[in-house]
């Protein structure tokens, strides 16, 4: 538990100092388009301005969920490309020295104008978008999870435990539980099929009734029969 602890606080350490150092070096380059239009202390108060609101936006859309997300994915779009285009600006404006690097990607025989946009893209519009990224990696890791996810969590945790409590068969045992199943099917039917009563045991119930009925009308006839000849003794000589 305790190595969890410090395991967690390592990472939120780290997501934070990197956002910070990225965040800080992308603010200093946009203080320098924004003194196109303001003084220096303005254009400090908004590049800061912009930085935490572009982190704000960014955090609300992960985590809140009764704000209105139309407004706020265009406030963190028009943050985000503000910023990109200041880091762009700071880049074009301190450009020098530039010409190997238009040489690794062939670009030499362009023109130098059109070198330096490419160059102030790269290395200036992607530093708002690392910076965003890290700040969503640490509220992605530090947000709570909702009932729901805790409630999936739980019954497969559950599940899982149950699973590894059943007891595994081997392929014997499997084979052992089959003829003793088939004993007790085979035991279980010769029971049904055998007659426990008190006549032969290869006559049903009404095969029984059968024999007696046969047997009560021959004696009756008998009976009858005998009694005939006794009254009419002479009819017979």
């Amino acid at each position: 538990m305790k190595t969890d602890k410090l395991v967690r606080s390592g990472v939120i350490i780290t997501f934070v100092t990197l956002y910070l150092l990225v965040s800080l070096i992308s603010t200093i380059h946009v203080i320098d388009f924004f003194e196109l239009s303001n003084n220096r202390a303005l254009a400090i108060t908004l590049a800061i301005a912009f930085e935490v609101g572009a982190a704000a936006s960014l955090a609300s859309l992960v985590i809140l969920d009764k704000m209105n997300k139309t407004l706020v994915w265009a406030l963190f779009i028009t943050i985000t490309l503000m910023q990109m285009q200041g880091n762009m600006f700071y880049a074009f404006k301190n450009l020098e020295g530039f010409a190997m690097w238009s040489e690794l990607f062939d670009l030499i025989d362009e023109d130098v104008l059109f070198q330096k946009r490419v160059l102030s893209a790269v290395s200036g519009a992607i530093l708002p978008l690392v910076a965003l990224g890290f700040i969503k990696s640490l509220v992605d890791y530090i947000k709570p999870e909702s009932n729901e996810a805790v409630t999936i969590k739980e019954i497969s945790e559950k599940s899982e435990s149950i699973i590894e409590q059943e007891p595994v068969m081997t392929s014997e045992e499997i084979e052992w539980s089959n003829e003793i199943a088939e004993e007790e099917y085979l035991n279980d039917k010769y029971d049904d099929d055998y007659d426990y009563d008190d006549g032969p045991p290869w006559y049903t119930d009404d095969e029984e009734e059968d024999l007696l009925d046969i047997a009560t009308r021959e004696n009756e006839k008998k009976k009858r029969d005998s009694y005939l000849e006794d009254e009419n003794p002479e009819d017979d000589k």
